[in-house]
């Protein structure tokens, strides 16, 4: 997705999948060897685009096949929401877009985040000069609401278990990946958004992840027109489960794209 002057704000789903991706290795369960284009999930991931800027939210370890399938020429940012690998793991990938841009990359997240990046990816901040290339990354830390290029961006907690995790507000469109449970300010400040995606992982209740029948319950709180399921694990069937969710829930795919 090259950039524009589009004022509007464009989601493109780069990836919808859990940890594991879909298919998950070594499975041969309905929803894996499924003939169904979405049930094959990349990692989850987003690129926001507005204004001529393209802002990836999470380099997942499938970064470079989603630039690759989705014909990302430039990146302008970097939104994470938390440190696991499966949101972090791209990170040296980021390097094609320096060369592109010429320049440092902007990466925002809360402390925690930042701070685990430093640390696993320690080569990237070693003052050892490298004969090779190696991501230059700028690491802004996030603890309220942000400019980028006229937009305001609206960072919230959610809980993934016993951790403390980002998701954010951007106009009418709010994102949210492996939250546990939401609090009561984030509820009440998503309130309002348009489109909503939220993480749904499977029917059965998990102890990092809304399921299902929770993650609906959420959307009906919030009460956006439309709310995405994403973050989906192997036993959800794309098909199947379309037809169990409530009106104004639909599930996410790789590839679906939001004008808001």
């Amino acid at each position: 997705m090259d950039t524009n002057s589009d004022s509007r704000l464009k989601v493109l789903f780069l990836g919808t999948g859990g940890s594991f991706g879909v298919p998950m290795l070594g499975c041969d369960c309905v929803v894996c060897t499924s003939d169904d284009p979405r049930d094959n999930r990349l990692r989850t991931s987003a690129l926001l685009s507005f204004d001529g800027r393209n802002v990836l939210i999470d380099a997942s370890p499938d970064l470079r096949t989603q630039a690759l399938t989705y014909g990302i020429s430039t990146l302008d940012a970097v939104l994470f929401t938390h440190d696991h690998a499966d949101h972090t793991f791209g990170v040296d990938d980021l390097r094609a877009y320096n060369l592109r841009r010429r320049g440092r990359l902007p990466c925002y997240g809360d402390a925690a985040t930042l701070a685990s990046i430093r640390e696993r990816f320690n080569y990237i901040f070693s003052s050892t000069p490298a004969l090779g290339s190696r991501p230059r990354l700028d690491l802004c830390e996030v603890d309220g609401p942000f400019d980028l290029w006229g937009r305001t961006i609206i960072p919230l907690d959610v809980y993934h278990g016993d951790q403390t995790i980002t998701s954010y507000r951007i106009g009418d469109f709010g994102y949210i990946t492996d939250a546990s449970a939401l609090p009561d300010v984030t509820i009440e400040t998503l309130r309002g958004v348009r489109y909503l995606a939220l993480n749904a992982l499977r029917h059965e209740p998990h102890p990092l992840h809304l399921n299902l029948s929770e993650a609906q319950e959420v959307a009906a709180i919030i009460g956006a027109e439309t709310t995405y399921l994403l973050h989906l694990g192997h036993e959800v069937g794309h098909r199947v489960v379309s037809d169990e969710l409530s009106d104004g829930v639909e599930l996410a795919y790789d590839g679906l794209t939001l004008e808001v």
